[in-house]
């Protein structure tokens, strides 16, 4: 019993509970006691936190600081909000950090223009999209309807696609911050580049791998939906920086939907430590295209069933179109975890070790290999590695950081998706896509012939997002399996599922978590691929399998 509550609420049994146990007269009293209080636990709030807390150490991302470090003031890709002193005459009230450009825009707290002259600065109450039901005073344009302006050149300026920042021509005072202030962002907490707290806007990117697990477990939804769902549960802060992505992107999609910051617009499934309707904290579910465009569901509703049949093909050694987006994959497209893991083959190892169990270590001292000419995919002691990694890699090089668009901070985009076309110049590496562009890290990465960019010299002047390719060749293996054609990450997901792997895996981190010890992949490899067989009979929800193992004599020894 102890171990039954131990692993799966963090917490002891009662004493009435050992007491109830120690008063059963007969074996299959106890054994009701046990059966009880197991349905207890998972049923049990404690069992979700358990899973968050179990989530963040399967699911290990780093902190949301990539895209949104230092002074950040395009880190969630908004247009700030500060707050007036409690000792100025709109004390409490918000204003726009763009207001009077490069002049002291806290001036219109003390009813001052730009040059310190007496003026009363417009005033506006708005309902705002972090704290729906309440209202909120906004100080000059920024609270306004305006949602076009003309910059310093003459030439128009969507609002909507304006950031921030005292020095940003893109933004120009007249600029308002869109219905509801979607536009915009209170300032919290982005002048550190710590988690530590909710009200830290960056805690939620880090926060949500973690909260799709614990939601998969609580509501019986299949695991494999945590690399092939097109779904996935997401606060207000968390949500508006999916929403503030795609209009970035520049699709203006979401500008008509005044619901995805109301919590209780739908019913949608959330988590049970905010259960009342109108708590813009709750992790609610979301379908990702809903919010952000360029994540591409591809079925109508969610994919709930843990299919692996949605299936977006692209090539772009031939045609010149741009893809429709990057197919949505649960944690392997999430911004905090891409963002968390900046590099393509870095992504491909930390998704490999945590989906599929793999490790990557140095090859042995004896072994030999072909010199390492041009591509570490196919000599060198690299080619250890990276004859698995490079393929897998090929999945993920549509996300990468902008410095071009920001003086303070890069932020992230989908190459070669929406409004970021990749051309020649971009890969040229001559000024202004010189030192920190990533178009001159990918001349240097995505080198035409080799594992990680199979295309040819050719291919890429025909098409300079061709080096973009992120569909592995069907001629290509991982894990055994040869790919369906499916692009990005979900193709990705889908062979690590197909492969098996993910089950096993799965079976060992839940074995490894309850019952309490490593399985040794060499002598118990049977035993391991009878787990994955059970966990994939009860269609790879975590309760049924759960159920199961506290059925193993093992956990009954008490070892």
């Amino acid at each position: 019993m102890r171990r039954l509550v131990l692993g799966l609420t963090g917490t002891t049994p009662t004493v009435e509970q050992y007491e109830a146990m120690a008063a059963a007269a007969t074996p299959e009293a106890r054994e009701s006691i046990l059966r009880s209080t197991l349905e207890a636990a998972l049923g049990s709030p404690k069992f979700y936190e358990r899973m968050v807390n179990f989530g963040h150490e399967w699911l290990a991302v780093g902190a949301y600081t990539t895209g949104a470090a230092g002074d950040a003031y395009q880190g969630d890709m908004s247009g700030h909000l500060f707050k007036c002193d409690a000792n100025t005459a709109h004390a409490g009230a918000y204003y726009a950090v763009h207001e009077f450009g490069d002049k002291d825009p806290a001036k219109q707290c003390l009813d001052q223009d730009a040059n310190g002259d007496p003026a009363v600065p417009e005033v506006h109450q708005v309902e705002p999209w972090w704290a729906p039901g309440t209202t909120v005073t906004v100080l000059g344009k920024a609270g306004s309807d305006v949602t076009q302006v003309t910059d310093s050149k003459g030439q128009p300026v969507d609002c909507g696609l304006a950031t921030g920042g005292y020095y940003d021509p893109m933004l120009p005072p007249a600029c308002g911050c869109g219905p509801n202030l979607v536009w915009c962002s209170p300032l919290y907490g982005l002048h550190s580049k710590s988690n530590y707290d909710f009200g830290v806007q960056r805690r939620h990117p880090y926060e949500e791998p973690a909260r799709l697990f614990a939601h998969l477990a609580w509501h019986d939804r299949p695991l494999s939906d945590l690399i092939l769902g097109n779904y996935s549960v997401g606060t207000n802060w968390l949500r508006a920086l999916y929403v503030r992505f795609g209009r970035q992107m520049g699709n203006s999609a979401l500008d008509k939907n005044t619901t995805w910051w109301r919590p209780d617009a739908d019913n949608a499934p959330r988590d049970p430590l905010h259960p009342t309707p109108d708590d813009p904290q709750a992790w609610r579910e979301f379908v990702v295209e809903d919010l952000e465009p360029f994540h591409l569901a591809l079925t109508p509703n969610r994919a709930r069933s843990g299919s692996i049949d949605r299936t977006y093909r692209f090539d772009p050694r031939t045609t010149t179109d741009a893809p429709q987006g990057l197919p949505t994959a649960g944690v392997l497209t999430m911004i905090g975890s891409l963002s968390s893991f900046p590099r393509e083959r870095v992504r491909a190892a930390r998704f490999l070790e945590m989906f599929a169990c793999q490790s990557f270590s140095p090859p042995p001292a004896d072994v030999h290999f072909p010199p390492l000419e041009v591509d570490p995919g196919t000599g060198g002691t690299c080619l250890h590695c990276h004859r698995t990694l490079d393929p897998a890699a090929i999945s993920f090089k549509r996300w990468d950081f902008n410095p071009a668009q920001s003086s303070y901070v890069p932020w992230p985009f989908m190459p070669g998706v929406g409004r970021y076309r990749i051309t020649k110049e971009w890969l040229s590496g001559q000024y202004p896509y010189t030192g920190t562009s990533p178009g001159y890290r990918w001349k240097n990465a995505f080198v035409p012939n080799t594992l990680l960019t199979p295309v040819t010299p050719e291919q890429v002047k025909a098409n300079p997002e061709a080096v973009l390719l992120d569909t592995m060749p069907d001629t290509y293996t991982l894990l055994g399996e040869h790919g369906d054609g499916t692009m990005g990450p979900l193709g990705f997901g889908k062979l690590v599922v197909r492969s098996g792997e993910f089950d096993r895996c799965v079976a060992r981190k839940m074995y490894s978590m309850f019952i309490g010890r490593d399985l040794n992949t060499a002598t118990e490899k049977g035993f391991i691929d009878k787990l994955a067989r059970e966990f994939v009979a009860g269609d790879r929800k975590l309760r049924p399998f759960i159920r199961y193992l506290f059925e193993q004599p093992e956990l009954r020894r008490g070892l």
